[in-house]
């Protein structure tokens, strides 16, 4: 049993053609989607379920319940992928709101 690899599923919408039909500046008084705290909160929450993925399959590695050490790298990897992901999407968020506050100045 092998873990499929990609983009996690909101990401990969995004990357795919859904996103090539909406528009990117919605009209205004009109929403076209999820708002991004709504994407950065479903991200973390599959975030969340993928380390704790990772985290049975590698006990289950460990303890001698499965002997998948390929899933089991590619959910570990899968993980830490996602978390550096997150990592660097927060840091672009501090970075942005750091500018932002100093163009009030």
């Amino acid at each position: 049993m092998t873990a499929p690899i990609g983009y996690p599923d909101k990401f990969g919408a995004l990357l795919g053609t859904e996103r090539a039909e909406r528009p990117l500046i919605a009209p205004k008084g009109e929403a076209t989607g999820p708002s991004f705290a709504e994407q950065v909160h479903d991200f973390v929450s599959e975030l969340n379920a993928t380390q704790k993925t990772a985290a049975v399959k590698s006990e289950d590695f460990a303890s001698g319940k499965s002997n998948d050490i390929h899933g089991t790298m590619i959910a570990v990897e899968q993980a830490d992928i996602s978390l550096r992901l997150m990592a660097n999407v927060r840091n672009k968020m501090i970075d942005m709101y750091r500018e932002v506050m100093r163009m009030g100045a």
